[in-house]
């Protein structure tokens, strides 16, 4: 029960840091360029504490699943009437330059990615410059970095495929692939690599087990024409992304290849998901509150500069959810800005109101199924992260 209050509080803790980046980057920018701010918040709902400080409302609400920060010519209309008409002109985003309203939109993105580019040169600098990845970086080719791989084991293959050529050729249940047809076999890789050159043909497999005393052996086994032979192996390595030779531009050159993997990896999802009929892998690569909290929950025993790795990598899937061309997001925010500017009329404050609000119940109705969603996979969840 402790364990699952410190794991809360861990989720309420770090989204509070990740929101209160976020909407920051909002408050400074509205400020600096002489616009009144109602109100920062942190959280939705009932007010539980907060204090006015020059005109300018800082509070903590009831839900800590987000935040705001109101700021004249961009909030409540209510909020716009109570103001003075000296400072409805002078300090009023909409009669700002479109350039302005969009430096005010980006910045809480923008202070999402230095945030977590921040902490990458942390986690980086106490990482010997070099992060382990759980993908295959063979065809990746990074910014500002090397790929580099580390052998963790033997070549060893864990079973045989029932009436395979293995099985046929006699090999063991279990062992150690040390060659094929006199070459080394270093890497789980290598035996693909080489299997596959002599599709329809024979080769020598030096096998070892060990009962008792290390027994290597050769065994001639078939390749069939798809180039297998029947075992089903296990990786010896890993790879890493080395930035020991560009350590001053290390955290912005991974935030940079964090991006291009994450694309690298949700398009060979999509594709995989595309040809099986089988989507499950790719929605659950889009997760809630509950998968924030199995996330955070398997890593802060791994030692703060895990968990600080994790914090960065949210704060900038948070700045890339906020950049999406959604109408309540800042990115379409954005959007509507260029429009307007490309056009060069402002929309009806109406029409602009409407398609926000209906955009926001949109991302609202989307939050829920994918709490849902989290709630009907728990156990996979629990599975990837316990």
């Amino acid at each position: 029960m402790l364990d699952i209050i410190v794991n809360i509080l861990l989720v309420v803790f770090v989204l509070g840091i990740l929101v209160f980046v976020h909407e920051f980057g909002h408050f400074i920018a509205a400020r600096s360029i002489g616009v009144k701010v109602f109100e920062f918040s942190l959280g939705f709902g009932p007010k539980i504490i907060g204090k006015k400080h020059k005109g300018t409302l800082y509070c903590i609400r009831a839900f800590p699943i987000g935040g705001y920060v109101k700021i004249l010519g961009d909030g409540d209309p209510g909020e716009e009437e109570k103001v003075s008409r000296k400072l409805w002109r002078t300090a009023n985003l909409a009669t700002r330059s479109k350039i302005q309203q969009i430096y005010v939109m980006l910045a809480g993105v923008t202070m999402n990615l230095l945030l977590a580019i921040f902490v990458y040169y942390i986690v980086l600098g106490n990482s010997s410059w070099k992060l382990y990845v759980n993908a295959d970086l063979s065809g990746f080719t990074p910014v500002g970095a090397s790929i580099g791989r580390e052998k963790i084991g033997d070549v060893e293959y864990l079973e045989l495929k029932e009436d395979g050529n293995a099985e046929k050729a006699g090999m063991p249940s279990k062992g150690e692939i040390v060659s094929i047809d006199g070459n080394e076999v270093v890497y789980s890789n290598d035996i693909s690599k080489f299997i596959k050159q002599k599709k329809g043909q024979s080769v020598d497999i030096n096998v070892c087990t060990v009962e008792g005393e290390k027994i290597c052996k050769d065994y001639n086994v078939q390749v069939s024409d798809e180039g297998i032979i029947g075992i089903v192996t296990t990786s010896n390595y890993v790879y890493f992304v080395s930035y020991a030779e560009h350590k001053v531009s290390a955290g912005f050159s991974h935030l940079v290849n964090n991006v291009k993997l994450m694309g690298m990896i949700l398009s060979n999802m999509f594709v995989e998901a595309k040809s099986t009929g089988d989507y499950s892998d790719l929605s659950n690569s889009v997760s809630g509150p509950i998968g924030m909290y199995y996330v955070l929950s398997s890593f802060k025993n791994e030692g703060i500069i895990t968990l600080l790795g994790v914090v960065a990598d949210l704060s900038l899937s948070l700045a890339i959810m906020n950049i999406l061309p959604i109408p309540a997001l800042d990115g379409g925010r954005v959007f509507i800005l260029f429009l307007e500017g490309l056009i060069r009329k402002d929309l009806s404050k109406n029409v602009e109101s409407a398609i926000i609000n209906i955009s926001f119940i949109f991302l609202m109705l989307l939050t829920v199924a994918v709490m849902v969603k989290d709630i009907v996979n728990i156990n996979e969840i629990k599975s990837m992260f316990g």
